[in-house]
């Protein structure tokens, strides 16, 4: 008989806890980021967060210009069965989706960053000004 408390350290904690807190402790922050200038920029935008049953964990942004029918939505997910992470598009002007697998070890600020500024720009011509001013290595735009 084992004891759920002992030995819960992040090394023996499942790959998709690990996944939710990376989405929570580097995603999240810069999906709001990337919200908040959305928003000054005129657009309604909402985020959130959820783990389902099949212990998949995403991380939601939805935006729109209030004259929009539809929102964009930008899904980031942790997908522990394929130890996979999926950055999924939906696009509402066009109704056109985007959908890329990455691996766990590619949730970085970098990767996070260009994929928010493909949604933005794609989505709603917006550039997210402000990440001209990060540090990215020289050609990785």
């Amino acid at each position: 008989m084992s004891n759920d408390h002992e030995g819960s350290t992040a090394e023996h904690q499942p790959v998709t806890m690990r996944l939710d807190l990376k989405l929570s402790e580097k995603a999240r922050p810069l999906f709001e980021q990337a919200a908040q200038f959305a928003h000054a920029k005129g657009l309604w935008v909402s985020m959130s967060s959820s783990i389902n049953e099949n212990a998949v964990a995403e991380l939601i942004l939805s935006a729109r210009f209030p004259s929009d029918e539809a929102p964009s939505i930008y899904r980031l997910i942790g997908d522990e069965a394929r130890q996979k992470v999926i950055h999924e598009m939906e696009f509402g002007r066009d109704q056109t989706k985007e959908s890329q697998e990455t691996q766990p070890t590619a949730l970085n600020d970098m990767v996070i960053d260009t994929q928010l500024e493909h949604f933005f720009s794609k989505a709603f011509d917006l550039h997210l000004d402000y990440l001209t001013e990060k540090q990215h290595p020289p050609g990785f735009w």
